[in-house]
């Protein structure tokens, strides 16, 4: 099976979900690695930890409606291009809108990586089994961020620096071949770097 390229090296795409967050990081230059990179994780990581419990539960709220009524997310990954425009209409008026998309960067990768991190089958297990199927994936989606924060503790990155960490780790994944078996929460399936970045930087956030 053909492997992406590391980030950053000769070669690499950039992702078409990307808005600032995801194509910042994902096309940061080889020789530039790792400072820039990090310095744009560490970015995302603050703003995401600086909106506050409830900051983060009503835009990821906002971005998630906007992503199953305005880019019909209920019936696939939600186009990257409706979602930057919904994150810029969510942050228009925030007193921080710098801040404000950093975060939102974070929460639209998160949302177009839903199908990728949950398989088919669980997803429809739980859209036959939950009152509430959002909170029921956001549930689920926690339980995968939560097994890639242990590969995270477990690998030592980053000498104590949250932001190196992630890049590190999430790196490392970029380069290797993740199977799961369907229905296994308790596995990470393969994701591109910036995939992995941003839900790590959600969990560590304390994103809901």
């Amino acid at each position: 099976m053909t492997r992406r390229a590391p980030p950053g090296s000769p070669g690499r795409a950039v992702p078409a979900a990307g808005i600032a967050l995801v194509i910042a990081l994902a096309g940061t230059p080889a020789a530039a690695e790792p400072l820039p990179r990090s310095a744009h994780v560490a970015r995302a990581l603050a703003a995401v930890r600086a909106l506050g419990a409830e900051g983060r539960a009503e835009l990821d709220r906002q971005l998630y409606t906007a992503a199953r009524t305005r880019c019909h997310g209920d019936t696939a990954a939600p186009a990257a291009s409706c979602l930057i425009d919904a994150a810029r209409a969510a942050c228009a008026t925030d007193p921080d809108r710098a801040r404000c998309e950093a975060a939102a960067d974070v929460i639209v990768a998160n949302l177009r990586a839903a199908t990728a991190l949950v398989d088919d089958a669980t997803r429809i297990r739980l859209v036959r089994g939950s009152a509430d199927y959002r909170t029921a994936l956001a549930a689920e989606l926690r339980r995968r961020y939560a097994v890639l924060a242990a590969e995270l503790v477990l690998s030592g990155a980053g000498g104590g620096d949250d932001a190196r960490a992630i890049d590190d780790v999430c790196a490392r994944r970029d380069r290797a071949l993740h199977a799961c078996e369907p229905g296994d929460a308790a596995c990470v399936p393969s994701l591109p770097w910036s995939r992995c970045v941003a839900a790590l930087v959600w969990f560590l956030g304390g994103g809901p």
